[in-house]
């Protein structure tokens, strides 16, 4: 089984070795790595020009785009020159554990069946130090994977959960190359590239988690999804961005809509789930309380919002929070 490794980079000095360390140090190898730097201005360049070099690996190919492209249309133009049987997928600032590679490849040639694999993360800063996240009530993965009941070493992901949000961060994942061709086919933009890919995965009733903690994901200025770290009142203001909510939900809606026009996915759990991003997108567009209240009904919406989610979202009604948003960002 041929191994593809993509790596995006930009601007990454500051952590980009300890991250090709971590890949190079793999249990087992990839076939191929292939980096595209996104036009940084620093010495992101350089530093893996030296690590090629000075390791001599000749199946290591960085290419340095003409133009800044963006994550997502980088990983596309990657993800469309691999040409592995299973495809890493890899950012530049996090440390691999030494047997990822081995175990997830290993799982994926066991069982046909399986599309994608997304792996546990550990939350640590910059210095690789442990971040301690408070785990919610059937949550799991630093509260990224909501599941009832007890996960296996390899549970098997429902569509309707992948639908309100993906579990796991691009760089955790890995997939066949079965629906490689359908990423580039079907892929609109709207979505991060992992998030699309875990969908069609789930589509096919392929998409899984490995309840084995083989990163450590880096949280730092730059990348601070997932956590509270920083959770000052101005930075919980400017989180509570109801436009943008409501953009992003949209922008799910049309994916999951181009989706359906090409797959034929029914079932009474996804539908729900459609529909609950529906009412989220409803509410955020024009807030009202009965819009609040038909948005709450959701089993989604209670176990994927906190408290104090709630509650901002009760104050949106009155449009509190749109005025401390406008005071907070001027």
């Amino acid at each position: 089984m041929k191994i593809s490794l993509l790596m995006a980079t930009y601007n990454g000095e500051n952590y980009i070795l300890e991250q090709l360390k971590s890949i190079y140090n793999q249990t087992v190898n990839p076939d191929e790595v292939l980096i595209a730097d996104d036009v940084s201005n620093d010495r992101t360049v350089e530093l893996i020009e030296r690590f090629i070099e000075q390791h001599d690996l000749k199946n290591w190919k960085l290419m340095i785009n003409s133009s800044n492209k963006g994550y997502k249309k980088n990983f596309y133009d990657l993800i469309q020159q691999a040409t592995g049987d299973v495809i890493f997928l890899s950012d530049q600032d996090d440390v691999w554990e030494k047997n990822k590679i081995e175990l997830m490849t290993k799982e994926l040639e066991k069982n046909s069946k399986i599309k994608s694999i997304n792996a546990a993360v550990k939350y640590v800063d910059s210095r690789l130090n442990p971040l301690e996240v408070k785990l919610k009530p059937n949550f799991y993965n630093e509260n990224l994977l909501y599941y009832k009941g007890q996960l296996g070493f390899l549970t098997d992901i429902p569509l309707s959960s992948i639908i309100v949000a993906n579990i796991t961060p691009g760089c955790a994942m890995c997939f066949s190359k079965d629906i490689k061709e359908e990423f580039l086919e079907t892929y609109d933009f709207n979505l991060p590239h992992d998030w699309h890919l875990n969908l069609l995965a789930a589509i096919h009733e392929g998409c899984f988690f490995m309840n084995e903690i083989l990163i450590k994901y880096r949280i730092h200025e730059n990348n601070t999804i997932g956590t509270n770290a920083g959770n000052s009142l101005k930075k919980s203001i400017l989180s509570y961005d109801r436009k943008n909510r409501s953009e992003e939900a949209k922008k799910l809606l049309v994916t999951l809509n181009n989706l359906r026009m090409t797959y034929n996915f029914k079932d009474k759990y996804s539908i729900r789930a459609i529909k609950y991003i529906e009412s989220r997108h409803n509410f955020y567009e024009h807030p009202s309380f009965v819009k609040y209240v038909k948005m709450k009904k959701f089993d989604e919406y209670n176990h994927t919002t906190n408290k104090k989610g709630r509650l901002w979202d009760l104050l949106a009604v009155t449009g509190i929070t749109d005025l401390a948003f406008r005071i907070v960002k001027n």
